[in-house]
């Protein structure tokens, strides 16, 4: 643990600024639907996974080593909201394809090799965490599907620990920059 905590506390070197990605979420208070949950975070886990393979070939520092955790984490979970809805316990459909943001972010990132990468790929990963939580936690108070908002409460722990992982890759400490 101490090992991979301390390859994820190289600081990033200065990043290009860019809009930030965005995974949609509702604002605080607002009644989110399970059909919208669902889609949101099964668009967000398919581009972290596909990001984090990217990481894996393109990075210079520690983002392929943190990407191939990162990668298996999403696919997970992933797997399991696909499981409660083919279950039955979910009422939606699944999507299969990226929505046309997240392609384009993905895009960008395939274009881009080294350190360039690594400070793409850590801002991108940094602002889809945070939005993720930010959705989950929206469900899980305010979600319609009891079992669903029970799995994005269990879920909120892990996110909240990739997005510490995220923050330290970035060179921003869980409190703010890392000096």
């Amino acid at each position: 643990l101490a090992t991979t905590l301390a390859l994820f506390s190289v600081p990033a070197l200065a990043q290009s600024p860019r809009p930030p990605q965005t995974t949609g979420a509702a604002p605080t208070g607002k009644t989110i639907s399970s059909s919208e949950f669902v889609d949101k975070v099964i668009q967000s886990d398919m581009f972290n996974a596909q990001a984090a393979r990217l990481a894996e070939q393109k990075g210079d520092r520690t983002e392929g080593t943190y990407a191939r955790g990162i990668s298996s984490d999403y696919t997970k979970a992933t797997d399991n909201l696909k499981t409660m809805v083919n279950a039955g316990k979910v009422n939606t459909n699944i999507p299969t394809t990226l929505d046309r943001n997240h392609q384009e972010t993905l895009a960008q990132l395939q274009n881009l090799w080294g350190q360039s990468f690594d400070n793409a790929y850590t801002r991108d990963l940094l602002q889809n965490d945070q939005n993720e939580i930010s959705l989950f936690q929206q469900y899980a108070q305010n979600g319609d599907n009891p079992s669903l908002k029970q799995w994005a409460t269990k879920m909120l722990p892990e996110l909240k620990s990739h997005l510490v992982y995220a923050q330290l890759l970035s060179g921003e400490g869980p409190s703010g920059p890392v000096r």
